[in-house]
């Protein structure tokens, strides 16, 4: 792997071992790491899965800054978890509550095998769930691929141009935020990270009583300027005073962008990434402490020109 341009927290190959489950009925492989004392497990039953640990610390750099500002009695509600990279690490590293949410059947089952190897059950739940906008829905899901560790997969209606007889549909079912919390099956969340590629629009408008709430206190929206509604999503979210931390927006794996370029392609609508929004600004500074890890020589390694 090459040396990557943004200085990793953590590098896997020092801290991490591959391992299998000493079960006969549970014959899973999977990468444990030591993070200063602290273990933490997940399984790898797919090529896509063992990239995924690989990159950990190197594919999304702002978003483990922002899992370390979290506190162990926060909640965290994990929208598009995936096989759950970020679930895992809130909940065992940090000790949040979590409550992860992913539709895709073979996702979710490899999230529940690295629950069950950490033993995270009791603060870690995970369901196999759709959200949007609609109190409750019975649809499909219609995935861009069959294996464990994929993505671009859609719930009800494509989010890009191509046929919905070109992907296979899996049954599935969905919740707005809102319903979830008001009926009490789950708190109401202090952090939300919302990566559900195309359907951004839809998980909004099903927490607008979240947003109003006042108790909210930070959420990661991963934009894609490819979509139609990235660019009225973040703007709504300006208008109503949210606010986001340009030290957050101009790191990413490629490396440290100029703050005033980042903010430019945000306000066009032109920002490929993920955008951390905030209604108290003190919520957002662990953005600038994390540039405060890096030395001089490596902030100047790291600047892009644009």
């Amino acid at each position: 792997m090459p040396t990557p341009r943004v200085k990793p927290l953590y590098e896997i190959e020092k801290i991490s071992a591959v391992k299998k489950l000493t079960d006969p009925d549970r014959d899973y492989v999977f990468a444990e790491l030591n993070l200063d004392g602290k273990t933490l497990r997940y399984c790898m039953s797919s090529p896509t899965s063992q990239w995924r640990v690989s990159t950990l610390f190197t594919k999304e750099p702002g978003t483990l800054d922002w899992l370390h500002s979290f506190r162990p009695d926060d909640v965290y509600v994990d929208i598009g978890a995936n096989v759950g990279m970020y679930a895992l690490y809130a909940g065992v590293i940090m000790g949040t509550r979590v409550y992860a949410f992913e539709p895709e059947s073979q996702n979710y089952a490899e999230l529940c095998r690295s629950i069950f190897l950490n033993a995270a059950h009791e603060h870690i739940t995970a369901f196999c769930a759709a959200l949007g906008d609609k109190p409750i829905e019975l649809s499909r899901l219609l995935l861009n691929s069959m294996g464990t560790g994929g993505s671009f997969h859609d719930f009800g209606t494509p989010s890009r141009n191509y046929a919905v007889t070109q992907r296979f549909a899996q049954g599935s079912v969905g919740f707005s935020l809102d319903t979830l919390v008001e009926m009490g099956a789950l708190p109401p969340p202090d952090h939300i990270k919302i990566d559900v590629d195309g359907h951004e629009t839809k998980v909004i408008a099903g927490m607008q009583n979240i947003l109003r709430s006042g108790k909210l206190r930070t959420l990661l929206l991963e934009c894609d300027p490819k979509l139609p509604g990235t660019h009225g999503v973040i703007q709504q979210f300006l208008g109503q005073g949210w606010v986001y931390n340009p030290d957050q927006v101009r790191l990413s794996s490629h490396g440290l962008r100029p703050a005033e370029a980042v903010v430019e392609e945000i306000r066009q609508g032109a920002y490929a990434g993920n955008i951390i929004f905030s209604k108290r600004v003190g919520e957002l500074a662990f953005a600038t402490r994390a540039l405060q890890r890096f030395s001089e020589s490596d902030l100047e390694q790291m600047r892009l020109s644009a």
